[in-house]
């Protein structure tokens, strides 16, 4: 992998070489999770470190920007969507994401699954945005094989109710989800009310210190204002004395005016942490 190498493509594709899409269909909880793979450059070496990433509540910020860049940098990124939401089978309730991303996960690294394409299984990466950033750390805990896990303004669904945010998560549940298929917006934020203990980023943080953990930070945000939702988790860990690196994008929840910064911070954090073989 060479992070400097975000924004730069060969000079032209080769047959036989060029990057690939993939579509994919996995199974979590019973249902078909829909989405699609990125495969580099076949001039790029392989093993490939691979990247599977989280999309937010709802998913309105695609990061296709971001995945692509990982891909021009000699990454497979693995884009599912949860379920219920942009295709996918079942209802969207936060208490299946993690699930959804560890089954995810576990396919990337099996073995015939790594083999046919050209997954480092040493080398995978969560990298999640908003709640997505939740997914991904709640996730990382039961994963002890990950190589990393990067979070980016990461929402914390218990912090939204330690904090009196609630009736901001109910109505972007109500407004924004109505994208995804779900029995209704109650049900969804009762999902959250009755299980924001075990959603907290904050709950059993202590099985995170194994892992390299990348924070970024929009110090614009609004939605998921980093001192009372991610900001708390940084500093617990650091007390653990994990591999913790915290950077900060003056810039909005959806860092939407700092896309290519945000592509460099983490394309350079993913290579420092890669396994070398």
């Amino acid at each position: 992998m060479k992070s400097e190498n975000i924004f730069v493509e060969y000079e032209e594709d080769e047959v036989g070489s060029s990057p690939e899409v993939y579509e994919l269909n996995i199974v979590s909880g019973g249902c078909r999770l829909y989405g699609y793979l990125l495969a580099p450059d076949k001039r790029t070496q392989k093993p490939y470190p691979t990247v599977i990433m989280s999309h937010g509540f709802p998913g309105y910020t695609t990061n296709n920007d971001l995945e692509l860049a990982l891909m021009r940098a000699g990454c497979v990124v693995i884009h599912m969507n949860h379920r219920g939401a942009w295709g996918s089978e079942g209802n969207y309730l936060f208490t299946n994401l993690k699930d959804d991303l560890i089954a995810i996960t576990k396919w990337a690294h099996n073995r015939a699954i790594a083999d046919q394409y050209g997954i480092a299984p040493d080398n995978i990466f969560l990298v999640g945005h908003s709640m997505g950033g939740q997914s991904v750390l709640n996730a990382a805990k039961e994963l002890p094989f990950l190589r990393g896990v990067a979070a980016l303004a990461a929402y914390d669904i218990g912090a939204a109710f330690r904090y009196r945010m609630e009736k901001d998560l109910f109505l972007m549940i109500e407004t924004e989800g109505q994208c995804l298929k779900m029995n209704s917006a109650a049900e969804v934020y009762e999902n959250a009310l009755e299980h924001r203990d075990t959603l907290s980023i904050l709950n059993q943080y202590e099985r995170l210190a194994a892992h390299p953990i990348l924070f970024v930070e929009a110090s614009l945000d609004s939605v998921a204002p980093a001192d009372k939702m991610m900001r708390p988790l940084s500093e617990k860990l650091k007390e653990l004395s994990a591999s913790v690196t915290y950077k900060t994008i003056v810039s909005t929840h959806s860092f939407a005016g700092q896309r290519m910064k945000l592509a460099k911070t983490v394309a350079e954090w993913i290579e420092e942490n890669c396994k070398i073989f």
